[in-house]
């Protein structure tokens, strides 16, 4: 072989793998199992529960037929399902609301210096940190007619004993006063941090020109928080829809199905009646809903972050 020849061969030789690429690839090893896992997790089960959708599949009558979408209209027609959907938006609405009306005004207090603020906001998070099972089951105690904390308060005023968990209104009211008790104090912390990224500069400009305690929170406080709380009204809200335990441990749905939510109702169909196909469809309108209110709330974001001009 001629030099020329030896040179060429040398020029066309694949070369070694840049270092670059060996990380991208070590990268791609590391994360395998977490995606292989999240995929056998949430993709499967994603995937399997619309295929079980089409299909009349319950082990007890052992069916397993093809219907189409002969769950989705017989959801439709199921008043039990359509309920819930109402009470689910009732539910949903009415505690976000309340939780981010409350966790502004907590977090207010709780961001100022005073004697014992950090035991106050200790204290703040215990009842988040309890179990939905446990608050739940502690909240038929306090709505309790005879026994119930707060029936003994509202009889030392005006003599009369509520049945909060038997009237369907009332029952309501107490699912959603429990759900606000316990979920609360998270979203007060959260708010505390988005209130310590505010500089105080900004108050202080605003104090010399004359602005109050109130106008400094409407026209600065909210606005920059507001991204921050759209997000979080967006995080809880599916959360809420997606709620099970309090009601489970408070009412089981009653009375009746008047504070049943839709999760409520596919653990009912899965579990008790065990008519798995079902309760595939009614998962599905479930996950419907939670993607309407993801899509809606990123839009709201998105116009909350174009007002801060980022």
């Amino acid at each position: 072989m001629s030099q020329k020849a030896k040179r060429d061969t040398r020029r066309w030789r694949p070369g070694p793998v840049k270092l670059s690429t060996r990380r991208m690839l070590l990268g791609y090893l590391l994360v395998a199992p977490v995606v292989i896992w999240r995929l056998a997790t949430s993709v499967y089960p994603f995937l399997y529960t619309t295929y079980l959708s089409f299909f009349d599949r319950s082990p007890i009558r052992k069916t397993f037929d093809f219907i189409g979408f002969g769950n989705y209209v017989a959801a439709f027609k199921d008043s039990n399902v359509t309920g819930t959907i109402g009470f689910t938006f009732y539910f949903t609405v009415l505690s976000v609301s309340i939780q981010i009306v409350l966790a502004l005004v907590f977090a207010q207090l709780l961001n100022r210096r005073f004697i014992g603020r950090n035991a106050a906001r200790a204290v703040n998070l215990l009842p988040w940190a309890l179990s939905g099972i446990v608050a739940g089951t502690a909240a038929t105690w306090i709505f309790d007619r005879d026994y119930g904390l707060i029936n003994d308060l509202i009889w030392r005023v005006s003599g009369a004993r509520p049945l909060w968990l038997s009237e369907v209104g009332l029952a309501r009211c107490a699912v959603v006063l429990t759900d606000v008790w316990k979920n609360t104090s998270f979203l007060t912390v959260i708010f505390i941090g988005g209130l310590q990224g505010i500089s105080p500069e900004i108050y202080e400009a605003a104090k010399i020109d004359g602005s109050d305690a109130l106008r400094s929170f409407w026209y600065i406080t909210l606005p920059l928080l507001m991204p921050l709380v759209v997000s979080m009204a967006i995080f809880i809200s599916i959360y809420r829809i997606l709620s099970f335990e309090i009601v489970y441990a408070l009412t089981s749905g009653g009375p009746g199905m008047a504070t049943a939510l839709m999760s409520y109702v596919v653990y009912l169909q899965a579990f008790r009646v065990v008519n798995f196909g079902y309760a595939s469809a009614v998962a599905i309108l479930l996950f419907l809903l939670v993607l309407v209110v993801g899509v809606l709330g990123f839009g709201v974001l998105q116009r909350a972050w174009s007002r801060l001009g980022t």
